[in-house]
């Protein structure tokens, strides 16, 4: 659950943090208009540039080094992604306060905006996807990290709803019983994914990509699960999925990586899967704090994960 810090906490952390990093004097600072699930995030403004601090609420401290990490290794690899700072010492973490230790970082802002479901933009997502699938290694730690939303997270997440007995907690463990057996069964290939890949993590200037953010969920699993979770971002306009959008990411992402038969044929049952465990995500945690807003994306991740998708394409 994001926490919200006060005017005046997040004052006095904007000061610490010009102070660590050598930013100059504060300009401007606000909470950012769009906020995720997770994390906290203000712009910054100072006489040396314009940044983003983000204050991670609820990652482990091994999870936030793995993130910042790869994505050091994925800017040396020419992907579009934005490194933190870092201060003299090398230090990318702030801590100011010592009552709430949660860790600030300070990344650059990139000026743009988030895309809208077009075919081009879906065929450039489609091959930044590839890109990220064939990278020629994986970074240090990499292995070590679960995908939050793997089966058995999910299976997890399942037995803990079991006793809720509310309607959307009901039609999850109805999908979990029909698609866990095959989603197990799976030999795909894997390797390095970003995990969520959605428009609200990139950053588009006159529909060219500019960044991809929030590294956060970066694992080893299987490409099908980050191509249909890329998909859901990507292919759907006012929640009507649109097959034109769906052949242009897949023509995008077979430009670097061509699918292979058993993917092809498995990408219908990913694109129920993916919908389905971030529904067992947002489900665990409205049911500890309800949430309206989380309320609605249940209920929208439900429908999808309901959906039979058809990708002769």
């Amino acid at each position: 659950m994001i926490v919200t810090p006060s005017r005046s906490e997040l004052w006095s952390t904007g000061e610490q943090v010009c102070q660590q990093f050598e930013l100059g004097k504060i300009r401007q600072l606000e909470a950012l208009s769009h906020q995720g699930y997770s994390n906290f995030n203000a712009r910054l403004e100072t006489g040396l540039g314009t940044y983003v601090l983000r204050r991670y609420t609820e990652q482990p401290e091994e999870r936030i080094t793995h993130e910042l990490r790869l994505i050091d290794w994925l800017y040396t690899q020419g992907l579009p992604v934005v490194p933190p700072l870092r201060d003299s010492k090398g230090r990318a973490r702030s801590t100011p306060n010592r009552d709430y230790p949660s860790p600030w970082v300070v990344f650059p802002f990139v000026d743009g905006e988030q895309p809208v479901p077009l075919p081009a933009i879906a065929h450039t997502m489609g091959g930044l996807a590839a890109r990220v699938h064939q990278l020629p290694e994986r970074p240090r730690g990499i292995q070590d990290c679960e995908n939050l939303l793997s089966v058995r997270s999910t299976l997890t997440i399942a037995q803990s709803l079991r006793e809720t007995g509310t309607s959307s907690a009901r039609r999850f463990l109805h999908l979990i019983e029909l698609l866990t057996p095959e989603v197990e069964n799976s030999s795909l290939p894997t390797g390095l994914i970003h995990g969520d890949l959605f428009p609200d993590n990139t950053i588009f200037r006159e529909d060219n990509l500019i960044a991809v953010l929030d590294w956060e969920e970066a694992c080893i699993d299987h490409y099908l699960f980050d191509l249909a979770m890329a998909m859901h971002g990507f292919c759907y306009i006012d929640e009507e999925w649109c097959p034109d959008l769906a052949r242009n990411f897949l023509a995008g992402y077979e430009t670097g990586r061509s699918l292979e038969p058993d993917e092809r044929e498995s990408l219908p049952l990913f694109l129920r899967w993916t919908p389905l465990a971030m529904a067992g995500w947002h489900l665990r945690r409205h049911s500890i704090t309800p949430d309206r807003r989380q309320a609605g994306r249940i209920h929208q991740l439900l429908q999808r994960a309901e959906t039979i998708f058809d990708c002769e394409y």
